[in-house]
């Protein structure tokens, strides 16, 4: 008789799930591996990557230190200039001054009749204050007119006019208060 072996059937199945399982942990094994490769070049890629932007921060440090420097110059510079500038205005100011008195007490010296002496002058910020002493009141006149017609001066006030002796003769001495503009 011939004998028929119904039973073979689930031997293949065991054959087919051992060789499923080989093939998915092969499958497994190959994707673990990509993982790997794929990490590792994510990590060499980052790494790169760091350096770089360290090298590009170093370079950028030294040119903010080199910046740093340049405007810290620049600074001392602008100091420096105004400095120089507040001198030359102080300079330009004392030129002015200097000369402002000179032109004061040469157009006075214009002004001043013959028999009239100046005692005392006194100036502050353009308010001149005088006394003097003349041989007559009409002589005052004189001067205070002659004050007048000088464009420097304005607000001519005569304050006060005496009469007085000195040595035997009769002087009167006067107070004068004006501003004084020099003509630039």
């Amino acid at each position: 008789m011939i004998k028929v072996n119904l039973l073979g059937a689930p031997k293949a199945k065991k054959v087919k799930k051992a060789s499923r399982v080989q093939s998915q942990l092969v499958a497994g094994i190959t994707i673990l591996v990509v993982l790997l490769l794929v990490a590792a070049y994510g990590w060499y890629w980052l790494n790169g990557r760091i350096s770089t932007l360290t090298e590009e921060k170093t370079k950028k440090e030294k040119e903010l230190a080199l910046l740093k420097d340049k405007v810290k110059e620049v600074e001392n510079l602008e100091n420096l200039k105004k400095t120089l500038q507040e001198k030359v205005k102080i300079i330009d100011q004392l030129k002015k001054n200097q000369s402002g008195p000179v032109h004061l007490l040469d157009e006075l010296a214009k002004d001043l009749p013959d028999r009239v002496w100046l005692v005392s002058l006194n100036e502050q910020n353009g308010n001149v204050d005088l006394d003097g002493k003349a041989m007559s009141n009409s002589e005052i006149v004189t001067f205070v007119s002659n004050l007048a017609r000088t464009p420097m001066f304005s607000g001519i006030q005569l304050l006060e006019s005496r009469a007085g002796t000195e040595a035997n003769t009769e002087v009167f001495s006067f107070k004068i208060k004006f501003q004084y503009k020099p003509v630039v």
